[in-house]
């Protein structure tokens, strides 16, 4: 988002007429983004020692992070026997996805109707040596009213999650695999190739979730702090599908986590969309103008 960008926000917004009538934007444009920070091959220390990082965020992402962010890390010396390709261990995120969205969902009545965001893609392979520890991984919003009045778009205030990310045994204790299903290292499904690795997400406070069926919905809220645009809240739902949900992860006290199962000897895409719902309120909130999820990603040591 550059400079001129966050001006044309400002002068929109001072000259926004004050209405008596509650106005409902039904119709966005969008730009979604992410990039990787502070990444560590050591769990004690932000040390990148052993890992690469290429690839660039857009330049609209400089207002929130500084900068342009690598869109990929990977890392591990490919173990020949079971890696026979010598791929590394990556981890990918999707270019960034831009477009439109509609408010699909008022005051109850509608369905929601998703839009497609950026993704990211675990490269899970046999590798051994130095390995991803930890990372943080920011994933930027920017929205902008097009109907029935039109905004330049805003970057959206920053709510962050952290993130797990255990590599497990691939050939564990009387090869039974310690995430669910507790099964036998080669039987069909998630732990047929070696036991499935493991993302735990980490939600801040305000960041709510729900399983629908084997996906994920995380929401957050906003209203536009606009005279004549603020008597509706806007709720943002995110959803994260494709890996298979592990429920009830106990990553510490007074923590709300949610895990996910990547096979092994794959590539492994976490899919996100996100959709928007309103619902009028009789006195207009104080919330952020927009809201915002980014994810932290944390690995340990790979076991070969």
């Amino acid at each position: 988002m550059n400079k001129l960008k966050l001006t044309c926000l400002a002068a929109s917004l001072g000259f926004a007429s004050i209405s008596a009538n509650a106005v409902l934007i039904t119709e966005w444009d969008y730009l979604n983004e992410a990039g990787f920070d502070q990444w560590t091959s050591d769990a004690n220390s932000i040390d990148p020692t052993g890992i690469d990082a290429t690839g660039e965020t857009l330049d609209d992402f400089d207002p929130l992070f500084g900068g342009e962010l690598p869109k990929s890390l990977a890392w591990g010396d490919p173990y020949s026997a079971e890696n026979p390709d010598l791929k590394k261990s990556a981890l990918n995120i999707e270019e960034s996805k831009s477009g439109s969205v509609t408010t699909s969902v008022v005051d109850g009545v509608g369905a929601l109707a998703f839009s497609e965001g950026t993704g990211l893609v675990h490269e899970n392979w046999g590798v051994t040596g130095e390995t991803l520890v930890a990372a943080t991984l920011f994933d930027g919003l920017f929205l902008g009213p097009t109907a029935p009045v039109a905004f330049p778009l805003a970057p959206a205030p920053v709510l962050q999650f952290g993130v797990i990310f255990e590599e497990t045994y691939n050939t564990p204790t009387n090869n039974i695999c310690k995430y669910a299903p507790a099964e036998q290292v080669g039987a069909q499904g998630i732990n047929e190739e070696g036991c499935a690795d493991l993302f735990t997400i980490v939600l801040g406070p305000d960041v709510t979730y729900t399983e629908v069926g084997n996906d994920i919905y995380l929401t957050n809220s906003f209203v536009l702090p606009i005279p004549g645009y603020d008597d509706y809240v806007y709720t943002l739902t995110t959803r994260l599908q494709g890996l298979e949900v592990l429920g009830d992860v106990d990553c510490g006290p007074n923590a709300t986590c949610i895990g996910f199962l990547t096979e092994e000897d794959k590539t492994n895409e976490l899919k996100a969309g996100f959709a928007i719902s309103a619902a009028q309120v009789s006195e207009p909130g104080t919330l952020a103008i927009f809201g915002l999820g980014l994810l932290g990603l944390a690995a340990v040591r790979r076991r070969a």
